[in-house]
């Protein structure tokens, strides 16, 4: 099921809550489009992971 299969997000976010926000309304099914900074992305991109090296 894909409640919001018709609808279209613009995510201007970084770090933690704004991308997980964002996962979760493509997961619903929202076309989302993901701005970044040019040249360097989202800056959580480049930490490790949490739970030690297999996650």
């Amino acid at each position: 099921m894909e409640p919001l299969k018709d609808i279209k997000v613009l995510a201007v976010t970084v770090y933690l809550a704004g991308p997980f926000c964002s996962m979760n309304l493509a997961r619903m099914g929202a076309e989302v489009i993901k701005v970044e900074i040019p040249g360097k992305g989202d800056p959580v991109r480049g930490n490790g992971p949490f739970a030690g090296p297999k996650g």
